[in-house]
């Protein structure tokens, strides 16, 4: 079962997590066995025991990537690519900009294709006009949270 810490006792050494099912199960340190120490917040994996206590509880939580850079300027340059360039932009950005880490998150050339296809409906006047600017802008935006 899945849940999620939501406190713990340190002088009882008693944790207590809430479950995916509303419910609440204690457990203590000795019952842990992830390699980090638990903390309030991590979402955890679980059995429950007959006297209805949480038993072999494994974390999780996916690792925080935390980012030492700042990468707000690469991110505009994407923005600014993307809006310039249309979907060569969201190319660009994908797949020189973007760091790989992000690949699994934001996609590669899904939205590369897809940026393409509603670029090609620029020929329609009027309606397909509308669908490539706001899927220009669309794109712009993604690829900047993907950059950032």
């Amino acid at each position: 079962m899945e849940g999620k810490i939501l406190g713990v006792d340190k002088n009882e050494n008693l944790y207590t997590i809430k479950a995916e099912n509303a419910e609440r199960y204690t457990f203590t340190k000795d019952e842990w066995k992830s390699e980090e120490s638990p903390s309030v917040g991590q979402t955890v994996d679980f059995d429950i025991s007959e006297d209805n206590k949480a038993i072999a509880v494994f974390n999780i939580t996916k690792p925080v990537i935390e980012k030492t850079e700042d990468t707000t300027s690469k991110a505009i340059i994407a923005l600014l690519i993307t809006l310039f360039f249309g979907f060569i932009g969201t190319a660009v950005t994908r797949f020189a900009i973007m760091e790989d880490e992000r690949e699994e998150e934001f996609g590669k050339l899904a939205p590369t294709i897809i940026h393409f296809i509603t670029a090609i409906l620029i020929i329609i006047p009027i309606v397909g006009w509308i669908i490539a600017i706001i899927a220009n802008i669309y794109y712009a935006i993604q690829n900047y949270k993907a950059c950032k």
